[in-house]
């Protein structure tokens, strides 16, 4: 009975490392297709609208970028119906869509790698959009890991795939040839080969997590139990009164209910204020590779500085996005966005610095890796842990979920304002322009933040 246990003790042990290291290739595959269409966006660009001399800062660039901008721009209402097919996992599990969002990862980046023009282009840019912020992977780690190793594992893994993104620059510096502008589409190919290879290999060996077949075992047996206990009449009361519950829970949550609460409760709209503002920080992600050619093409790098940049930022960001989860909880959560701020704006001078007067690849890779850990920090910090943290538990997915929508609201927002600053200024500054935009927003960000109260310590089962 003992060697029993032991051998099943062993099984589950084998099993678990099993799949924590699929689920580590699953964030990999999420990180770097969530990333590779921003960081090869220039190049794309170049090539599909067939640019004259193949430079960023020509003015047929700069219409491209435009054009290019206002098609992207449909994948936004992509994240209007995300929350509805991401519910769907409470209802068929949670496997079916962590297979399926890992293989329309690399479906997506292989429709980009084939795309004859913009448009299909853009159809890949749109599927991989669509699934990359359900992060199935994250609700398995937290339903199948061990009580008293799931944070570590969470933040395990996210690092591990924060710096995977360095394989980016790995390919770009494999592949990419400045002379042959078609070349592009060749980094694309182990990573979609890579998604689809991970979401296959999950068919056969993982299992739906424990939690979610416990919930289905339970309301199976309920049910079992009420129709063999209870007659019709008992039954029909039942149903009417699990009825008037899901009625009651509907009217207290719910997008329409969680507007009105964001709008109305004093706290929650404050950090919403300040999450706006620091939100129209966020363009500069999708055009920094074009900061990075517009230096090269001006002579102030090199292609091969760029792959470098490419590869030493993500190592920078996975340390600092660890180094941000200990300052939350040392600081509290409003010190540490004071603190993450500073980093940002440090970082983000220091990269733009070192394009505009060609300082070293490893200034840049730096400065670019302390702004973006720290500008991601800030925004999981004001569009999730803050507002959870403020908000009862029956409003708790309601408020999240719309935050996550007015944050998206506002980076496309400021991804217009970047584009049209890059037509009316030239490519050629809009490292400068960055600073002049992102600064002041950061500044304003951090005072609507000294109107709110701490959250850190809040009863999350107190509402």
């Amino acid at each position: 009975m003992n060697s029993q246990s032991n051998n099943n003790a062993k099984r589950s042990v084998g099993y678990l490392v099993v799949l924590f290291i699929i689920l580590t290739a699953i964030y990999i595959v999420d990180e770097i297709s969530s990333n590779i269409t921003t960081t090869m966006q220039p190049e794309v660009i170049l090539d599909l609208f067939k640019i004259p001399g193949g430079s960023v800062l020509s003015e047929e660039f700069e219409d491209a970028v435009g054009l290019f901008t206002a098609f992207s721009m449909v994948s936004y209402i992509f994240m209007l119906i995300a929350p509805f097919y991401k519910a769907l996992a409470d209802k068929f599990g949670r496997k079916p869509f962590l297979i399926l969002n890992t293989l329309l990862m690399g479906v997506g980046m292989a429709i980009c790698m084939i795309a004859p023009n913009y448009i299909v282009y853009i159809i890949g840019v749109l599927v991989i959009t669509f699934v990359k912020s359900n992060d199935m992977q994250v609700m398995y780690i937290i339903e199948t890991a061990p009580d008293n190793h799931r944070a570590k594992l969470c933040n395990l893994t996210k690092a591990i795939g924060l710096i995977s993104v360095a394989l980016i620059g790995v390919f770009r510096q494999m592949f990419y040839n400045k002379e042959d502008l078609s070349s592009w589409r060749m980094v694309f190919l182990i990573p979609a080969i890579l998604g689809i290879a991970v979401a296959l290999i999950c068919i056969p060996i993982v299992k739906e997590t424990p939690v979610f077949l416990k919930k289905k075992a339970d309301r199976e047996a309920a049910l079992a139990t009420a129709s063999s206990t209870v007659d019709k009449v008992e039954e029909k009361s039942i149903e009417e009164g699990i009825d008037k519950e899901n009625k009651e829970q509907k009217s207290r949550g719910g997008v329409i209910n969680a507007f009105k609460y964001i709008f109305r409760d004093p706290q929650v709209r404050k950090i919403m204020i300040a999450a706006m503002a620091f939100a129209l920080v966020t363009g500069i992600t999708t055009y920094y590779t074009t900061v990075l050619k517009a230096s090269s093409d001006g002579g102030l790098i090199t292609e091969e500085m760029i792959s470098i940049v490419l590869v030493i930022f993500p190592f920078v960001n996975g340390l600092f996005t660890l180094i941000c989860g200990f300052l939350s909880d040392a600081l509290g959560r409003k010190k540490a966005c004071f603190v993450f701020s500073g980093i940002a704006m440090i970082g983000l001078i220091l990269f733009v610095l070192g394009t505009q007067f060609g300082w070293s690849h490893i200034v840049i890779g730096i400065g670019w890796g302390m702004f973006i850990g720290t500008l991601w920090s800030i925004t999981d910090t004001l569009v999730l842990v803050m507002p959870s943290e403020a908000t009862p538990t029956d409003m708790r997915a309601s408020v999240l979920g719309v935050m996550s929508l007015l944050l998206s609201v506002g980076m496309a927002l400021s991804i217009i304002i970047f584009t049209v600053a890059m037509n009316v200024f030239g490519t050629d500054t809009l490292g400068i322009v960055s600073l002049v935009i992102c600064i002041p927003l950061t500044i304003v960000s951090c005072i609507l933040l000294t109107r709110v109260k701490e959250t850190k310590g809040n009863d999350l089962n107190a509402g």
